[in-house]
């Protein structure tokens, strides 16, 4: 759990008439800022009995929230909840507004310290609202947000809110110190797990502050060689983490008699690091002692409760003490909740009223591995398994759950890559049954909903929103505002990332993106509560599941669905009328296959393609019916990358190879849910004929290309193919060719979209990811992803003959990042794009080739096969038969 550091700010000027007073409220203030908080209270209590006697009801109602203050910090959130919620002090404050504030932002540190992280929210978000911009006050109350953030697992934002904090402590002059030390040590504690280096910086310098201002022995000064004992322990530096821990709990006992939080978590925190050094019988003892002192302090439930009980658990795993440690989880999960209770290992909760979502899936999933460890290491019992399958399940649900309150996309990525090992734990554990039961199809289906899982959740929940902002009757003024906040955004992201700015600069452009995205999240909340049919479909979570997707496929339509594990590559294959689930062990070189068939169809390298696709094939391809002549490929992780069509299934008599695309047609897309929307929307766009944009040199852009002269012959052949249909056909060439034209109303008119042109992914800033049209119009001529989220498109078809425009950033849980999501968010019902660089002559022959397959040779509306003939009449030819001409392309859709 996660350490609260407790601030002490002068919120209100105090006029005092009385020495007797101000002599009072010195000394309870000075024994507050020295920590001798029993002392501080007494004294705050005699002035505030002072202030009432002399009717100056406003400093008495002062002292008392001091007094509360001081019963937090001694570790009795309890009574200072009872001096705060007390109806003499709020008949008091309710007409003051900084009063109202501060006792606001109070109550939420004791919510906080109650492991009540939602109540904590509630509080906090009020007194945020009453607060002066830019005061101390505020900073304050940022600086608690940014907590309550970091303990619902929103990282990215709660490090907006520290930094917030700390730019303005940093505005406040001279004596402020130690309020900087504290934003640099929330900071360094944000830092930690990713960045341990940069934490490691931050604690440092909020250490060397604390002790030049408040001594060496002050709580601050514990707080500082906590938070740097858990960066040493993570460095491997075990014996000096236990030496801070050491000073750490010589402060706790100076300043504190008896039990205390934070003697607790400090006790914890060596048993933590004893493990890492492998004294597991001494690290149980002192989380037992921890245990002991949490529970005298707080009962039976609590957060910090659950995390000792998880981490006695984790200590039992080691020592191969698996039912003990089925039990510790147990204990874990259920001291994680407000009010339900279990009688056997085998119960699970029901999910909700739970103090912190991130211990309960961390216990829960533990609990499902031991009891799967039970199963195999002694009992061989198939209700252990049955129990560890049904724990997994109980896990999936609550990362939907979690998912719901994360609010900024890094955070819900962050999430997937944890949920990855759920699903693939749940993947085996169901298909082990599935072999072991008489219920084989009920274990298979189970598994691929875990599969379906865990592809592209943050893309579904984009999209998701999208409709049930359009089907819920939201006005459209509306959405128009929520549209200029996300276009403010998406310019100010843009800036940051590009890098080439001053300081001052950086420092005011993240102010105002604080403030856009601050009233872009006030904003959604009220559409939630405003609009109960809007908070309804965008959180609805229904995916795919086989008995959807059956009836929705032909008989000669195969679905291909992936799953990449440590150490097997799961397989479901999905038609009309049969499911089957194949696992197959991962080859050693199954990375360096996948690598290396790139490599070598980008560089033409014969043998080393045909080793390494052949082998990708094996490990790739069940045993397909010949029956099956079209399939649906929902690639996952680093296959993503893969052009499934140039993969080699053999040879024929005459010693040619035969590609996968010889034998059946191929497409790709996100998900199962996403294909099953796809085919069962039967609605086609109401756009017409085509749009081609080439703008064929790039002289004027911020990054000048290569030009691309054969684009203009493309586009001016699909302009006359089209024209020959009778549809319209608008051709953009050169300087018309333009990114405000793009961004314009337009875009939606059209039924294809066709892009001639260069695009850049950016693969550790996929948000930098762009395709380059004609600049002008106050337009850079850079059309970034985060601008195409914001496109209006209404295309059954978006093709994007452009460089590498299907690749991005490979993130577990949610496949590639870049541009295609972007477009396929935006309304692109099917996608054309490119794997790798590729010959713009080629590229025109082969879209060429496809305008002529779909305009009048294709009996069916599937772009699929009218791109599979394109390809073939590449292969076919003499020039360009090499799988790097035809291969790059490939189609999201159908």
């Amino acid at each position: 759990m996660k350490q609260i550091n407790l601030f002490f700010w002068l919120f209100l000027s105090i006029s005092i008439t009385s020495q007797a007073q101000e002599s009072l409220l010195e000394q309870a203030e000075n024994e507050q800022i020295k920590a001798n908080y029993a002392e501080a209270y007494d004294h705050f209590e005699e002035a505030s009995a002072s202030f009432l006697k002399a009717n100056q009801k406003e400093q008495a109602a002062l002292c008392q929230l001091r007094m509360a203050e001081c019963q937090l910090a001694m570790g009795e959130p309890q009574w200072a909840q009872a001096i705060v919620q007390s109806d003499e002090l709020a008949e008091i404050i309710k007409g003051s507004g900084d009063l109202s504030a501060i006792s606001l932002n109070i109550l939420g540190d004791i919510y906080l310290r109650s492991g009540r992280n939602d109540l904590a929210l509630e509080e906090l978000l009020k007194a945020e609202k009453l607060l002066p911009a830019n005061s101390l006050e505020q900073a304050k109350c940022y600086n608690d947000l940014g907590v309550v953030y970091w303990n619902n697992g929103n990282r990215e934002l709660a490090l907006q809110y520290h930094e917030k904090a700390l730019s303005i402590r940093q505005s406040a002059g001279a004596g402020k110190a130690v309020l900087l030390a504290d934003s640099y040590n929330n900071i360094g504690l944000i830092y930690l797990q990713d960045l341990p280096s940069f934490a490691v910086d931050y604690f440092n310098k909020a250490l060397a502050i604390y002790k030049d201002n408040l001594g060496d022995n002050h709580p601050k000064v514990a707080s500082g060689y906590s938070n740097l004992a858990f960066a040493t322990a993570n460095q491997g530096s075990y014996d000096k983490a236990i030496a801070y821990l050491d000073q750490v709990m010589t402060i706790w006992n100076a300043t504190y008699s008896g039990d205390h939080p934070n003697k607790a978590f400090t006790t914890s925190n060596k048993g933590r690091v004893t493990e890492m050094k492998g004294a597991l019988e001494e690290a149980l003892a002192f989380q037992g002692a921890a245990l002991q002192m949490y529970q005298h302090l707080y009962g039976e439930k609590h957060p910090e409760i659950a995390n000792t009980y998880f981490l006695i658990g984790s200590i039992y795993q080691k020592q191969n003490k698996f039912e003990l440690a089925v039990e510790s989880f147990q204990k874990s999960i259920y001291a994680n909740l407000y009010s339900q209770d279990y009688q056997t290992i085998y119960d699970l909760p029901e999910l909700r009223d739970y103090y912190n979502a991130d211990i309960l899936l961390s216990s829960l999933q533990s609990k499902a591995k031991n009891m799967e460890a039970l199963h195999f290491e002694k009992t061989l019992k198939l209700r252990d398994i049955d129990g560890a399958l049904a724990a997994y399940v109980a896990c999936d649900e609550l990362i939907t759950g979690i998912r719901q309150i994360r609010l900024n996309e890094a955070d819900k990525l962050r999430l997937g890559a944890v949920a990855y090992e759920v699903y693939e734990n749940g993947i085996s554990t169901a298909l082990y049954l599935s072999e072991r039961t008489f219920k084989k199809q009920y274990y298979q289906k189970l598994a691929f909903n875990f599969c379906e899982r865990s592809k592209s959740a943050v893309l579904l929940d984009a999209i998701n929103d999208a409709k049930a902002k359009h089907f819920a009757g939201i006005p459209d003024e509306e959405l128009a505002l929520e549209d200029s906040l996300k276009d403010q955004i998406i310019f100010i992201e843009q800036k940051l990332a590009g890098g080439s700015i001053s300081a001052e600069k950086e420092e005011e452009l993240e102010a105002e993106l604080f403030t856009f995205e601050s009233a872009l999240r006030s904003f959604i909340e009220k559409l939630e509560d405003q609009y109960p049919e809007y908070f309804k479909l965008k959180y609805s979570n229904t995916l795919a599941s086989v008995e959807t997707l059956q009836p929705l496929l032909s008989e000669n339509q195969g679905i291909l669905s992936y799953f990449i594990g440590e150490e097997n590559v799961y397989v479901f294959l999905v038609t009309s009328n049969r499911l089957n689930a194949t696992t197959i062990k991962k080859d050693p070189d199954f990375a360096r296959n996948i690598i290396g068939l790139r490599n070598a169809i980008k560089y033409r390298q014969q043998e080393v393609f045909q080793k390494a696709s052949e082998a990708l094939y094996e490990q790739l391809i069940p045993k397909l019916s010949a029956s099956i002549s079209s399939l649906v490929v929902l690639p996952d992780g680093p296959i993503s990358a893969v052009p499934f069509e140039s993969l080699v299934t053999g040879r024929s008599k005459d010693g040619s190879i035969n590609y996968l695309i010889s034998e059946k047609v191929i497409s790709y897309d996100y998900s199962a849910t996403l294909l099953a929307e796809r085919i069962a929307s039967k609605s086609s766009s109401t756009g017409n004929g085509i749009l081609l944009s080439a703008p064929l040199s790039f002289e004027k852009n911020e990054v000048v290309m290569q030009t691309l002269p054969d684009t203009e012959k493309e586009v001016k052949e699909i302009k006359f193919l089209f024209t020959g249909s009778d549809q319209k056909a608008n051709l953009m060439l050169s300087a018309s060719a333009s990114e405000s034209f793009i961004k314009s109303d337009e875009l939606g008119q059209y039924k294809f979209l066709h892009f001639a042109t260069h695009g850049m992914v950016n693969e550790a800033k996929p948000e930098l990811s762009r395709i380059f049209l004609s600049p002008g119009n106050n337009e850079d001529g850079s059309l970034y992803s985060g601008e195409i989220y914001s496109l209006g498109i209404n295309a059954d078809l978006v093709n994007l003959s452009a460089c590498e425009t299907g690749l991005g950033k490979v993130t577990r849980g949610e496949g590639i990042i870049g541009l295609s999501r972007a477009l396929m968010y935006a309304g692109a019902k099917n996608l054309i794009v490119s794997l790798w660089q590729v010959a713009d002559a080629s590229t025109a022959s082969l879209m060429i080739e496809f305008y002529k397959q779909h305009l009048y040779h294709s009996d069916n509306n599937l772009f699929a096969d009218d791109l599979r003939k394109a390809k073939l009449s590449l292969l076919n030819s003499e020039n360009y038969k090499d799988p790097y001409y035809w291969a790059p392309f490939i189609l999201v859709g159908l």
